[in-house]
């Protein structure tokens, strides 16, 4: 299970085959511009770069946190492209120790450091045009000085046009004296993943149980274009119940705020979650990170974050 900080989506690890991009682009430069944090009360990470018509990009920009003291971030805001298909903020120093900063085709980094695919620590990620995250009130993600960060924007450009890619994520910072928890998360994928040629209605389902208990802060999904919905149900341990979650838009999945009524999960108890699929295609597509293949997975970032706390498959099948 790949670990995260901060969520907008956890995607753990598309590839960088062809994804195939909303039709339209306009207005990808209209909000381009993030004011940074005053002086003293956040920080700003930044990725620009141009892509030339009909070409896609996956590109990485390592950098160190510019912080001295360990940062504790309560909030959290990002703006990007319309059509990106992924933005990841990751810490990258235990996976990839002698990554020096600078920026990268990630299709590189990823074969020279295979181990940043479950590895990584995820500290924020996002497939949404913008997006904002307050975590409940003295709550914070803890983040160490100078930590090692790679910010990886993955974007095709289908227009017979440049496009300014851009990412822009601020981070402010919260009192110390203030904080009584903080959050971890993880990814949880089903990787025996079988959509038959020319099938319709094809069901993916998984089950998993937390191992220890935790308080779900934010929860989402994640596949590739194949996917018609997603949908997540609680899970008791032996039954299935009510729908906590449904997504209808693969490239931009909503992002489940739990934290005004956090959802409680006792050691034992979880999710189910089903991916659904239509494959128009001659071609059997199995799990993968690159676009011609699939993912169905679900996300979550809960207290306390004292440990890395999983939620563990116990069954899986096809319906």
């Amino acid at each position: 299970m790949r670990t995260f900080l901060l969520l907008g989506l956890v995607l753990s690890g598309c590839g960088s085959d062809a994804v195939e991009p909303p039709a339209d682009v306009s207005g990808d430069g209209d909000d381009s511009e993030l004011p940074a944090p005053a002086p003293g009360t956040g920080v700003q990470m930044e990725h620009r770069l141009m892509v030339g018509p009909g070409e896609e990009a996956w590109s990485c920009k390592v950098a160190p946190l510019p912080t001295d003291d360990t940062m504790f971030v309560n909030h959290v805001e990002s703006v990007q492209n319309n059509a990106t298909h992924h933005m990841d903020l990751m810490a990258v120093t235990l996976a990839a120790p002698d990554l020096e900063p600078g920026e990268y085709d990630c299709n590189q980094v990823y074969a020279d450091y295979p181990a940043l695919m479950e590895e990584g620590i995820i500290v924020y990620a996002s497939q949404q045009a913008a997006q904002e995250i307050v975590l409940p009130q003295n709550t914070v993600a803890a983040l160490p000085p100078a930590t090692m960060l790679m910010h990886e924007i993955h974007f095709v450009n289908p227009t017979d046009e440049p496009v300014e890619v851009y990412s822009l994520i601020n981070a402010y910072s919260y009192p110390a004296v203030d904080v009584t928890q903080t959050i971890w998360g993880g990814a949880v994928r089903d990787l025996d993943i079988n959509i038959p040629a020319g099938s319709t209605s094809h069901v993916e389902w998984m089950r998993c149980v937390m191992d220890a208990p935790v308080d779900v802060l934010f929860l989402s999904t994640h596949t590739h274009a194949l996917a018609e919905k997603t949908v997540v149900r609680s899970f008791d341990g032996s039954t299935t119940g009510a729908v906590v979650y449904e997504n209808f838009d693969w490239h931009a999945p909503k992002l489940q705020d739990m934290t005004a009524t956090p959802m409680h999960l006792e050691a034992g108890q979880g999710f189910e979650l089903e991916c659904h699929y239509d494959n128009p295609t001659g071609a059997d597509v199995h799990w993968g990170f690159s676009a011609a293949e699939e993912m169905c997975q679900i996300a979550l970032v809960y207290t306390p974050g004292d440990q890395p706390r999983e939620c563990e498959i116990v069954e899986q099948g096809v319906r």
